[in-house]
């Protein structure tokens, strides 16, 4: 359920109003996942001193009721074996009347599968939330100068949650962990953020003998991003302390900034900028220098393309510029950090009869800096019988050097096995294509469609840690096992590229048990034997749109597609095997979950599980009606009604065989699924 209603006016001459709320009740997919919210948002937009001073105030709030079930009942619903049902009355062969896994001396098997919906019933998991999300925003001309602005924004956003997790007593999933041993856990904890902004800037435009038009603009802005959590964890069957943390955070981005526009005669554009950012989040390499330029040419405003009746746009546009990109780990990663242990089963020292809780360091990278994307791009804007038809077509480079990712470091390197650090450099080069057409248009009809392409190459350039002979850098973590990564960093390579063993398959097509090829040649099958192939990341997307519309009916219909990224299946892994999942015997209850691979054992660096996850979404479908005019509710005033209807998450077309081909990084593990979602919705206005 969705309710939102509005209310917009005017107090007085020039005090513009509008007051807005609403209320959400939804449903999550798992079995006791649900949100309550309210909002209630206000919009003033004052003026002062003849116009010149303009105010804008926006204020929302929100207050949610948050239920959250455990998300671990996916996986375990993966690996659970499907021929045993949920609830089971036999003694000895449940708990709590729950179908439970046990061994051959009668107790509970800590080994196997835990009941999926005994673990969602088994655990209580419930927060209140509150966010308050305000902004104020001064925009004034100068007196006497008024092609001069200032702008003076301020900005605050700040969230506050409390909850409470319980995992019950006597459970089955609360045996399975070693810390609770069956007598249950509770946890309280808060969170508390707070965001503010505070960015200010001065714009000058004028144009001059009619034709050319200058806009100054130079700006300051800085940001505080602040947080501290706090939890407590204790048993419940005894009260043992189980955990009691804090975590603050704080971070600080400072920014200085430049832009210059002229025009000449609305035919010849120029734009450069230039931006100086600076975080906290770096220890050494705080600042990082940005320009940009762009040149724009209205050929259609030239004399020979005026009368030229079919185009009416015809623009070129050339453009580089730098950006950067400082989001990577926590805020203190490039800082020594020590951490004070205080959890039960830690080594303590005894210290005149009190325990002393030891301090460790954490690794870190001293010397982490910017990531840097320099962009040059051409591109053409077409238009045709005004507009009817319109087309955009933009070619593109970019060069990421020093960028940033979560990566192993060699033994002894550091202290700890992964690290944030700036590994090398990759180039994208691509086209991207946007058409958009107005296909009918009467007095009771029209119907517009839209498309868009992008083709996009992606190859690692560089590496800091290695050359064009070295291995590279394994990556791409999965499920199972230890250790293993299906993905590789390597020059000449796309970022995402998948490295695994080639299957061996029977003449049935079938794959043999842990047979792969020998690409090298000597006789047995090592790291070496892995290669380098499909990578993760498409190489074509597509996206397309139409809406209709009928005298008072309207239709809409939107999707997007994907093409040649490929998706290595990690639940199928980490579950098709022919062992025994659910007791240490291997003599009973073994299940074949994979009919057709028959892996005695798992498999999960061959590429029998890598994917084409090419695919094509529809995604909204809306059909609406609208009453215009069902009665007067005041002169000039109608009350309008607008009923609709919509599906999300239609359908998707692929031959990928897991639950959804749209996954980041193309590795799918234990995933939340997309819901398909029907909507009936009421718009009145009046």
């Amino acid at each position: 359920m969705d309710a939102n209603m509005s209310i917009a006016g005017r107090l007085g001459t020039n005090l513009p109003y509008r007051i807005s709320t609403g209320v959400i009740r939804q449903q999550g997919t798992l079995k006791g996942s649900e949100m309550d919210r309210l909002t209630l948002g206000l919009n003033l937009s004052p003026t002062f001193f003849d116009n010149h001073l303009t105010v804008n105030v926006n204020g929302k709030g929100t207050y949610a009721l948050n239920w959250y079930a455990n998300q671990g009942a996916i996986g375990a619903a993966n690996h659970y074996d499907p021929t045993k049902p949920v609830y089971n009355d036999v003694p000895g062969a449940n708990l709590n009347g729950y179908t439970t896994w046990y061994d051959a001396a009668g107790s509970i098997n800590t080994m196997a599968t835990v009941n999926p919906v005994a673990l969602l019933d088994s655990r209580r998991d419930m927060a209140d939330a509150y966010r308050f999300i305000g902004n104020t925003q001064f925009d004034y001309k100068i007196h006497g100068f008024e092609d001069l602005r200032l702008n003076l924004n301020l900005g605050i956003d700040w969230a506050k949650s409390i909850g409470e997790t319980t995992n019950k007593q006597g459970t089955e999933a609360s045996f399975h962990n070693t810390t609770e041993s069956g007598l249950g856990s509770h946890t309280d904890y808060d969170y508390l953020r707070r965001n503010t902004t505070l960015e200010f800037y001065g714009d000058y435009s004028h144009t001059f003998a009619e034709k050319h038009f200058v806009d100054l603009m130079a700006g300051y802005s800085w940001q505080h991003f602040w947080s501290n959590s706090h939890s407590k964890s204790y048993r419940l069957g005894d009260n043992l302390n189980l955990g009691d943390t804090e975590g603050k955070g704080e971070l600080y981005l400072v920014s200085f900034f430049g832009r210059a526009n002229y025009s000449f005669a609305d035919r010849y554009l120029i734009t450069a900028t230039l931006r100086a950012d600076g975080t906290s989040r770096f220890q050494n390499n705080k600042w990082g220098v940005f320009p940009s330029v762009a040149l724009g040419w209205n050929i259609k405003n030239e004399p020979f393309m005026l009368n030229v009746e079919p185009v009416s746009t015809l623009k070129l546009r050339l453009s580089w510029g730098e950006t950067g990109q400082q989001e990577v780990g926590g805020y203190y990663e490039t800082f020594a950090q020590f951490l004070s242990i205080n959890t039960p089963g830690s080594y303590y020292f005894v210290n005149g009869g009190n325990y002393t809780a030891p301090i460790v360091a954490l690794g870190y990278s001293a010397n982490l800096k910017w990531e840097t994307t320099t962009t040059y791009n051409a591109g053409m804007d077409f238009g045709f019988w005004h507009d009817r038809l319109t087309t955009s077509v933009d070619v593109y480079k970019r060069d990421t050097r020093d960028i940033l990712n979560y990566i192993p470091v060699p033994g002894l390197s550091n202290l700890t096995n992964y690290l944030n650090t700036n590994i090398g450099s990759m180039t994208n080069k691509g086209v991207e294509v946007d058409v958009n057409a107005v296909l009918a248009e009467t007095r009771d009809l029209s119907w517009t469609f839209g498309v868009n392409g992008a083709y996009n190459k992606n190859t690692v350039t560089k590496l800091t840690a290695s050359d064009e002979n070295a291995t590279g850098i394994e990556t791409g973590g999965i499920s199972g096992g230890t250790g293993n990564n299906v993905q590789m960093i390597q020059i000449g390579y796309p970022m995402r590229t998948f490295y695994l063993y080639e299957q061996v398959y029977d003449q049935a097509g079938n794959p043999i048990n842990g047979v792969y090829v020998d690409r090298n040649d000597d006789g047995q099958i090592t790291a070496d034997d892995r290669y380098l192939g499909h990578h993760a990341d498409a190489d074509w997307t597509f996206g397309f749109n139409t809406a209709l519309n009928w005298k008072n009916w309207t239709a809409a219909l939107s999707g997007h597609a994907s093409l040649g990224n490929w998706v290595y299946n990690n639940v199928a892994s980490d579950t098709e095997m022919l062992a025994d999942l659910w007791t240490n015997q291997f003599v009973s209850n073994r299940v074949a979950s994979a009919p057709k691979s028959m892996f005695s054992q798992a498999q999960y660096l061959s590429d029998y599980y890598l994917q084409d996850g090419s695919f094509l979404k529809l995604d909204n479908f809306t059909l609406g009606y609208t009453f215009p005019k069902l009665f007067e509710v005041s002169q000039d005033r109608p009350f309008s009604l607008n009923v609709f209807g919509t599906v999300q998450n239609i359908c998707t077309f692929t031959k990928y065989t897991g639950i959804d081909p749209e996954i980041f990084g193309g590795i799918d593990g234990t995933v939340y699924p997309r819901p398909r979602v029907f909507i009936l919705g009421v718009k009145a206005n009046f």
